[in-house]
C-alpha cells in the first residue's frame, strides 16, 4: 500500500467518524431551541422549572395562590388531585378539568407578556400531570365523563399486551383532550411476593409479580398513551426502582427491602430496563418518578442500608448510570422525585414530626439526581397557607444558591435543559399558547367512553381461581332457588366536593342478575328470591349471635321470654340455596372487610346447604386454602368497576368460561407464578434452521390455544413432508454440507398458562454424533419465546439435534446425515398428537395443543463409539413390501452364491452350506434394519422398500465375501500340504 493510499483511507475514516458525531437535523434543531430559551431565561425562570406544585381549589384567578407560583415564582408544572378540589367528578368533568388546563395555561403566557419594554422571560408551557390508574378512585383523578378503565392488574390478568395499549390510547386520547400534557404512570412495580396484610401491597396497582410481563405491558402501554395523545403526552413510568416489595405505606413510613443490586436489577428494576430499552422509542417512558425506598445489602454490606433513594445521591446516581438506563438518561430522560412532603419522608428527616424542614429535602433530592421536584403535602399541618408558604421559602432559597453556587448552577441548567427538551418534544417548535391550549366547549364532544373495549378487557380478565375447572362449578341459580347477596359497603369520596359514595353499590351484582337473567332477559331468575345485604349487616348479625340473649316481654302475663324474633337477613341466610359475596380487599381500612373470612370460621353450619361463592373486586389473594376450601366457587375481577361486575356475574351464570389467568402468585389455590411461567413439560419444542438466510422450518410446530391450526400449505423446494403422526421423509438439502454453519431457532415456547415464556428462558441446544459418540451443548436464552444459536457442520454422518427447556423432557427435534461432498439430509420428527390431560388440581387449565413425540428417536447421553446408540430405539414402520423386497434381494445373492462354489467344483453340501449363510447374513441385516438400530449411517432414517432390500443384498453379500475368503484360505492350505 502506498502512502497516498494510506493517507487517503485515513481521510476517509476521518470524514467518517465526523459524519457519524454529527446528530440528526431534527435534533440539532432542537439543540438550538433548548440553548435559545436558556439564554433568553432568567435565573428565577430556570430556576422554577424545577418544581411541580400541588394547590387547592380550581380557580386560577389573580388572586388564587397557583396564579401567584406561577406568575412570580416561574414553576414548571402542576399536578391536579381530586381531594385537592381540582377536579369536580360530580358533573361535566371534562369541560371543568379543561378550563382549569387552559387558565393554567393562559397565567404562564401572561407572564411572560411584557408590560414595558423591558425583556421578558420566554413562554415556556407548563406541565399538567395527573394520576390515571384506573379502576375508579381513589388512584384515577378524572373519573366522570371519560371511559371506566380497567386496573392494572385486570389488564396482566388478560397477558394481552394489545389490552393494555387499548386502554393506553384510551388514557392519551381522553387525557390530552382535556389539555393534560403528562401522566403519572403507569405503575412498572413488581408485586414478587403479595402481602395481603400488609399496608404496602400495592395490590390491584401493578400490572403483575414477573418482571418480563411487567415490562411487556409496560412497553404496550407507554405506547399506547403516545399513540392516542398524538405524542403531546409526557409519560412517567413509576414507582422507580420498584414499590412491589414494599412493606409499608408512604402514609407510614420509609419501607426497608432487602436487596442486593443483583437481585433489584433482576426483579424490580427489570421493567424499567424493559422499557428504558425499547426498540421503539414510542415505548420508552419520557420520565421515571422516583419513590421513597431504601434498601437493606444493595451495596454489598448485609446490614447497611441506604438513604430513600429519592434523596440519596449516591444510589439514585448508581442506579442511573447502569448500562440498561444510561442510554435513556442521556438521550433525555427525566427524573421526578414522589411527593416531597409525604409522612414517610417528613418522619425519616425528624421522627418526632415537630418540625419540617422543606428546603433541605428538596436540596437533597435535587441533587440525589432529581430533575423535577414534586411539592405535595408540603407541611406539617397539612394547611395550604403552610403550603404554599414552604413552596415558595424552597423556591427561593434554590434562586440563591443558584446565584452563588456554580456547581449547583450546572446541575440546575443541566436539569432544565432536560426539562425543555421534552416540553419541545411533546409541543414542538416554537413553545406557543395555541400548541397548549385546549376549548372546554368541544372537550365533551371529544370524549367518547369506549364502552365496548373496557367490556371485553373486563370478560377476559375474569379468573376462575377454585374449583380447577368451569365444569366443576355447580349449575348457576334458577327461578325455584334463593339467592343472598352480601357486597362490601366501603366508600370513599371521588373529589373534595362530592358526595360520599360507594365503591360497589349494595345492589350492584342484584340489579345486573336481573337485567340478564330477569323476566325481561332470559327469565332464569326469580327477582323476589334475590336479597342483598352489606357486609355491615353481616357483621352486626354475626355480633348478634355473640351476646346474650335479652328478655323480652312474653305473651303470658307476668313471664318474659328470651326468643327474639329473627331478622330478615337471618330468615334469608336460612332459605338460602345460593350465597354471593362480592368482595374488596379484606386488609384495607374498615373493621368488616374481613367479615368473608370471619363468617366462613363461625357460620360451618350454614355452609352444608346452599352454594357459598366469592367474587373478588380486588385482590386475587385475600383468602387462604382453608377458606377456598369451604366455597362453591371462588371468581376474582382485579377491579370493582360497573364493567367488572357485569363480566362476574356472567361468568357466574356460565355465559362463558373464565379465560384471566393470575399475573400473581396465590397461595390460597397453590398458584405460584414462577411455576407457571415456565415451560409447560407437556409441550414439543421444535427446532427450525436457515442457511444463507433462507429459513426451512419442520413440520409439527405447536399452535398456541388461541390460535387455529393453519391448513397445511405446500412446502418450499427441497422441505421435508410427513404425514401426521409419523416420521418426516429424509431430503436432500443442497444449501448444507460440511463446513456450512446453520442458524438453528426453536419454535415459540409457551409455559404452563400458554403464554409465551418469559426473555431470558433457559433452553439446552444439544448436538449429538451418535456414530462417534460424541455430544455437545450450548446454552441459549429466548426473546419473544424463540431461542436461537449457531452451528458449523464439522464432522460427517449423522447429527441428532435436540432441545430441553427445563421442565420440558429433551427432544430430538432434527436429524441431520452429513455426507462428504454430498448434500446433506434433513429428518425432522414429527410428533403425534396426545390426549389433552384431565384437570388436575391447579386451577390453570392444561393447553389443548401441545403435542409429544412418539416416533422420534430418542438419543441416549452416550453413545457405543462406531455402532449404534446405547439401549433401544423403538422399531421402523415396516410394511410386507419391504420384506418381499428383502426376501428377493437375500435369494439373489443365495441362488448367486450355491452355483457359484458348484463352479468350482465345490461339493453340494459346502454349496448348500454358503447359500445358508448368505440367507442368514441377508435377513440378520434386515431384522437390524427392522428395528432402527443404526449401522454406519446407512439407510438410516429411510423407509422405502429399495432401503430394506439393499439393507438384505449387503448383508447376504458380505456373507457370500466372507465365505469366498474361508474357501480360498482353505483350499491354499491344502495346496500346501498337497506339497
Amino acid at each position: 500500500m502506498t502512502k497516498l493510499q494510506r493517507q487517503l483511507i485515513a481521510l476517509a475514516l476521518t470524514v467518517a467518524i465526523c459524519v457519524a458525531l454529527i446528530p440528526p437535523a431534527g435534533l440539532q434543531a432542537q439543540e438550538d431551541e433548548v440553548a435559545q430559551l436558556m439564554r433568553q431565561m432568567s435565573s428565577a425562570a430556570k430556576v422554577g422549572q424545577l418544581f411541580l406544585v400541588t394547590f387547592p381549589g380550581s380557580q386560577v384567578d389573580e388572586q388564587s395562590a397557583i396564579a401567584e407560583l406561577i406568575r412570580d415564582y416561574h414553576v414548571g408544572g402542576v399536578v391536579l388531585k381530586p381531594e385537592n378540589g381540582n377536579v369536580n367528578n360530580d358533573g361535566n368533568t371534562p369541560v371543568q378539568v379543561t378550563r382549569l388546563t387552559s387558565g393554567l395555561q393562559e397565567t404562564a403566557w401572561q407572564a411572560t407578556r411584557p408590560v414595558t419594554d423591558t425583556v421578558s422571560d420566554p413562554f415556556v408551557p407548563l406541565f399538567v400531570a395527573v394520576n390515571q390508574e384506573g379502576n375508579g378512585m381513589p388512584f384515577s383523578t378524572i373519573i366522570s365523563g371519560t371511559t371506566t378503565l380497567p386496573s392494572q392488574m385486570a389488564l396482566g390478568a388478560t397477558w394481552n399486551v394489545s389490552h393494555t395499549a387499548t386502554v393506553g390510547r384510551i388514557v392519551g386520547q381522553e387525557l390530552s383532550a382535556m389539555g393534560i400534557n403528562m401522566l403519572l404512570g403507569p405503575s412498572l412495580d413488581v408485586l414478587e411476593n403479595p402481602r395481603p396484610t400488609s399496608s404496602g401491597d400495592l395490590g390491584v396497582r401493578t400490572f403483575g409479580g414477573e418482571p418480563f410481563w411487567v415490562g411487556e405491558m409496560g412497553k404496550a402501554y407507554i405506547h399506547g398513551v403516545h399513540e392516542g395523545s398524538a405524542g403531546e403526552m409526557a409519560v412517567v413510568a413509576k414507582h422507580f426502582p420498584g414499590l412491589g416489595s414494599s412493606d409499608r405505606s408512604l402514609d407510614d413510613e420509609i419501607s426497608t427491602v432487602q436487596r442486593t443490586l443483583e437481585k433489584l436489577k433482576q426483579v424490580d428494576l427489570a421493567p424499567f430496563f424493559a422499557v428504558a430499552q425499547a426498540r421503539d422509542p414510542s415505548s420508552r417512558p419520557d420520565g421515571v418518578l422516583v419513590s421513597h425506598v431504601r434498601f437493606q445489602g444493595l451495596g454489598g454490606g448485609r446490614f447497611i442500608t441506604t438513604s430513600p433513594i429519592s434523596v440519596d445521591s449516591n444510589v439514585l446516581r448508581q442506579i442511573l448510570s447502569l448500562p440498561e438506563m444510561s442510554a435513556w438518561r442521556e438521550g433525555g430522560g427525566v427524573t421526578i422525585s414522589d411527593e416531597l412532603g409525604l409522612r414517610a419522608l417528613r418522619r425519616f428527616y425528624a421522627p418526632s414530626e415537630q418540625t419540617f424542614n422543606g428546603r433541605r429535602i428538596a436540596q437533597d433530592a435535587f441533587l440525589a439526581g432529581n430533575d423535577l421536584l414534586l411539592l405535595s403535602q408540603f407541611s406539617l399541618s397539612g394547611n395550604w397557607e403552610d403550603q404554599i408558604a414552604n413552596v415558595k421559602s424552597t423556591i427561593a432559597f434554590f434562586r440563591e444558591k443558584y446565584e452563588s453556587e456554580p456547581s449547583f448552577q450546572q446541575q440546575v441548567d443541566e436539569a432544565v435543559a432536560r426539562i425543555l427538551r421534552l416540553k419541545l418534544s411533546i409541543h414542538g417548535s416554537p413553545l406557543s399558547l395555541a400548541g397548549v391550549w385546549s376549548d372546554p366547549d368541544t372537550a365533551a364532544g371529544a370524549i367518547e367512553p369506549d364502552v365496548e373495549a373496557v367490556s371485553v378487557i373486563a370478560r377476559d380478565a375474569i379468573t376462575l381461581l377454585s374449583p380447577p375447572s368451569p365444569d366443576l362449578v355447580p349449575s348457576p341459580p334458577n327461578r325455584e332457588e334463593r339467592v343472598v347477596i352480601f357486597t362490601d359497603g366501603r366508600t370513599g369520596r371521588p373529589c373534595a366536593s362530592c358526595e360520599t359514595v360507594p365503591y360497589i353499590d349494595p345492589r350492584a351484582l342484584e340489579e345486573a342478575i336481573v337485567q340478564f337473567y330477569g323476566p325481561n332477559a332470559t327469565g332464569q331468575i326469580n327477582p323476589g328470591f334475590i336479597s342483598s345485604f352489606t357486609f355491615d349487616d353481616l357483621q352486626t348479625y354475626l355480633d348478634t349471635l355473640l351476646l346474650p340473649p335479652t328478655p323480652t316481654p312474653s305473651a303470658v302475663e307476668g313471664t318474659t321470654s328470651t326468643e327474639e324474633p329473627p331478622s330478615r337477613l337471618a330468615i334469608a341466610l336460612q332459605n338460602a340455596d345460593w350465597i354471593i359475596f362480592g368482595m374488596l380487599n379484606p386488609e384495607s381500612a374498615p373493621p368488616q372487610s374481613d367479615v368473608v373470612q370471619r363468617f366462613l370460621a363461625e357460620r360451618a353450619d350454614a355452609l352444608r346447604g346452599p352454594h357459598v361463592v366469592v367474587i373478588g373486586y380486588d385482590i386475587p389473594y385475600a383468602l387462604d386454602a382453608t377458606e377456598v376450601s369451604k366455597l362453591s366457587a371462588y371468581y376474582v375481577t382485579y377491579g370493582h368497576m360497573m364493567p367488572s361486575v357485569k363480566a362476574s356475574i356472567r361468568a357466574l351464570f356460565g355465559e362463558f368460561a373464565p379465560q384471566g389467568d393470575p399475573p400473581v402468585s396465590v397461595v390460597g389455590v397453590n398458584y405460584d407464578l414462577l411455576t407457571q411461567t415456565s415451560p409447560d413439560p407437556e409441550q414439543t419444542i421444535p427446532v427450525h434452521y436457515s442457511v444463507s438466510g433462507s429459513a426451512t422450518e419442520g413440520e409439527g410446530t405447536p399452535v398456541p390455544p388461541e390460535v387455529e391450526q393453519p391448513t397445511p400449505q405446500p412446502t418450499e423446494e427441497g422441505q421435508p413432508t410427513a404425514e401426521p403422526g409419523g416420521e418426516e421423509q429424509p431430503t436432500a438439502d443442497p444449501r448444507l454440507e460440511k463446513g456450512d454453519q446453520i442458524r438453528l431457532q426453536t419454535g415459540t415456547i409457551l409455559d404452563h398458562n400458554g403464554h409465551i415464556v418469559p426473555d431470558g428462558t433457559q433452553v439446552n441446544f444439544f448436538f449429538n454424533y451418535p456414530q462417534e459418540g460424541l455430544e455437545q451443548s450450548v446454552l441459549a436464552t429466548t426473546r419473544d419465546g424463540v431461542a436461537e444459536t449457531a452451528l458449523t457442520l464439522d464432522r460427517t454422518g449423522r447429527l441428532d439435534i435436540s432441545v430441553q427447556a427445563d421442565p420440558v423432557p429433551r427432544q430430538v427435534a432434527l436429524q441431520i446425515m452429513i455426507q462428504e461432498g454430498g448434500a446433506a439430509t434433513i429428518v425432522t420428527p414429527t410428533p403425534a398428537p396426545t390426549p389433552i390431560p384431565t384437570p388436575t388440581s391447579t386451577p390453570r387449565p392444561t393447553p389443548t395443543s401441545t403435542i409429544e413425540p412418539t416416533d422420534a428417536p430418542t438419543p441416549s447421553a452416550t453413545s457405543e463409539p462406531g455402532g449404534g446408540a446405547s439401549g433401544t430405539s423403538p422399531g421402523r414402520k415396516m410394511h410386507i413390501l419391504d420384506l418381499l423386497v428383502a426376501m428377493v434381494s437375500v435369494a439373489v445373492v443365495s441362488v448367486s452364491g450355491y452355483f457359484t462354489m458348484r463352479l468350482w467344483d465345490r461339493t453340494i453340501a459346502k454349496a448348500f452350506r454358503v447359500a445358508l449363510w448368505c440367507m442368514i447374513g441377508g435377513l440378520g441385516l434386515y431384522v437390524i434394519y427392522a428395528f432402527g438400530l443404526s449401522y454406519m449411517g446407512l439407510f438410516d432414517g429411510r423407509g422405502e422398500p429399495w432401503s430394506a432390500g439393499g439393507a438384505a443384498l449387503i448383508g447376504s453379500a458380505v456373507s457370500l465375501f466372507s465365505a469366498w475368503l474361508i474357501d480360498q484360505r482353505r483350499w491354499s492350505r491344502k495346496a500346501r500340504v498337497s506339497k
